[in-house]
């Protein structure tokens, strides 16, 4: 694919994944409409967290590791012996799968303990019962992941991501139809169903590409063997995150009060942009790689990788200083409203003030880590993660007395910036053609001057908008930081035209293609 045409499948994931946070949204009020904050409600957040506690970095370990292999496998012995190995890793995951759900079905009790340990009596029953009708969801979030990995191998994105739809909008019906009348565990069978729903949502277009279900199973298949060495380090690698997270709520929680939630919903509103944008870039150039990879075109690869990394800061580092010039307007729009007043507005700000500065650093870091697993080196970004987390933590503890939660947020935007700088040194010493290093750089440098730039015009324009449009309310912020936004816009095209960013000029193709079509 050309690289055109890979930025038009990321724009189709990022409006698909757009559309999904919406739903995600309308999800979480109508659980809050229907039950309120209850009892009921704790007991289906809880049985809702088990399965994905449990799969959740299994099934991201499943899904990245079976692409780079599949690639390899169909341009070295053919597409028919890939759907081969793509048959014997469903029907080996789906066993494994099930196997393990009736054996959390048997220990659910126990499960219910671990992650929640102060529920007791009538609370801790109904959690135990909704955990036991959700859990068998993971056989078919597992088995999605792999029929995702090989659709996207395939160059199929559109399915995968409005697949995932199905589930939020089964969800959304269970609460809303049939919630008020026989409670959380219609949303329960609600969540199993859409699970179902959604992979089943996949099968018509893995026929449509030629995959066929077989009987007959290859469990010697060395395909299978070496998925199982390339995910061991992938999950711990995932692990590594948790233990940040971890770790930067133990050290929230000796602050005062408010600053662990302060932390939380500054991580919510950062990781907004890089959810949409950096997430489909990587989804989309990551089969791309896996190619490339498969194909030992190393020039190739070493370019999209570059091309793909100079992407993502074009589109996030403009958001991140628009972010970080207007953190208070934007977290009292997103926030302030109730029990959230002005003094939390201000605590959140801090923190997003701080978190910002890695905006675009988290999604260009993963992208990096992507190249890795395309490679089927697991090893690297699992060493490399394990190291930035231990520069997270030193740095977490030098910088919370000093800064508090926005110490927190500083020390995770640094590590992140330590992870991305060694990915990249490794990656170009690892690289079989040498990476254009300088080509990211000059993008990077341009699109900062003109990221700051705006930020600047910005910062003394916004005092003038705000006096100059009467009205207070969310509503009239959200009037006076839509057209202080779209000032920042136009200035930063012109500034990336004067300087002439090659990035413009792709997003622009693009554009003009998709309104044309």
């Amino acid at each position: 694919m050309k690289q055109s045409s890979l930025t038009k499948a990321a724009g189709i994931v990022a409006f698909l994944t757009i559309i999904s946070k919406i739903l995600g949204f309308i999800r979480e009020t109508s659980l809050a409409a229907v039950f309120g904050a209850t009892y009921a409600t704790d007991a289906y957040l809880v049985a809702r967290t088990i399965p994905y506690l449990v799969f959740g970095t299994i099934s991201y370990a499943l899904t990245t590791t079976f692409i780079p292999l599949y690639s390899h496998i169909r341009e070295s012995k053919g597409q028919e012996a890939a759907f081969r190995m793509a048959n014997t890793v469903l029907f080996a995951v789906g066993a494994i799968s099930i196997a393990v759900i009736f054996f959390g079905e048997l220990v659910a009790e126990y499960l219910v303990m671990l992650v929640a340990p102060s529920y007791t009596g009538q609370l801790a029953d109904l959690t135990v019962y909704l955990s036991r009708i959700i859990l068998p969801m993971m056989v078919f979030q597992l088995l999605s992941g792999i029929m995702t990995g090989i659709l996207q191998a395939e160059g199929e994105f559109a399915v995968p991501t409005a697949a995932s739809l199905v589930q939020n909008i089964a969800i959304i019906i269970s609460i809303v139809v049939f919630g008020s009348r026989y409670g959380t565990g219609a949303v329960a069978f609600g969540t199993l169903i859409g699970a179902v729903g959604a992979c089943m949502a996949k099968v018509p277009a893995l026929i449509r590409i030629g995959f066929r279900w077989r009987w007959g199973v290859n469990l010697r298949d060395p395909s299978l063997r070496r998925m199982l060495v390339l995910m061991l380090p992938a999950i711990i690698g995932a692990g590594a995150n948790e233990i940040n997270t971890m770790v930067d709520r133990i050290l929230a929680s000796s602050l005062p009060e408010g600053r662990v939630a302060a932390l939380n919903y500054a991580n919510r509103l950062m990781n907004l942009a890089p959810g949409i944008l950096g997430t489909s870039l990587v989804t989309v150039m990551y089969p791309r790689l896996a190619d490339l990879a498969a194909q030992r075109d190393w020039k190739a690869f070493g370019d999209s990788l570059i091309d793909s990394l100079s992407m993502i800061h074009f589109l996030l580092a403009p958001i991140a200083v628009g972010t970080i010039v207007l953190r208070e307007p934007l977290v009292r729009i997103v926030y302030e409203r109730g029990a959230f007043d002005a003094t939390a507005t201000q605590e959140t700000a801090w923190a997003l003030l701080f978190l910002s500065l890695g905006m675009a650093v988290y999604s260009m870091r993963s992208m990096v880590s992507r190249s890795f697993f395309a490679l089927q080196d697991t090893k690297t970004p699992m060493i490399i993660g394990l190291l930035a987390v231990g520069v997270n933590i030193v740095l977490n503890l030098l910088l919370v007395g000093l800064l508090e939660q926005g110490g927190l947020a500083l020390a995770t935007s640094i590590a992140g910036l330590c992870g991305l700088v060694l990915s990249l040194w490794v990656m170009h010493r690892k690289a079989k053609a040498p990476l254009p290093i300088h080509k990211l750089i000059n993008s990077v440098a341009k699109v900062l001057v003109a990221a700051v730039t705006m930020g600047l015009v910005v910062r003394w324009s916004y005092p003038h908008i705000e006096t100059t449009i009467a009205g207070v309310g969310m509503m009239a912020e959200l009037g006076k930081v839509a057209i202080t936004t779209i000032e920042g816009a136009i200035l930063y095209v012109l500034c990336l035209r004067v300087l002439k960013v090659p990035e413009l000029d792709v997003a622009v193709g693009t554009l003009r293609g998709v309104l044309g079509r």
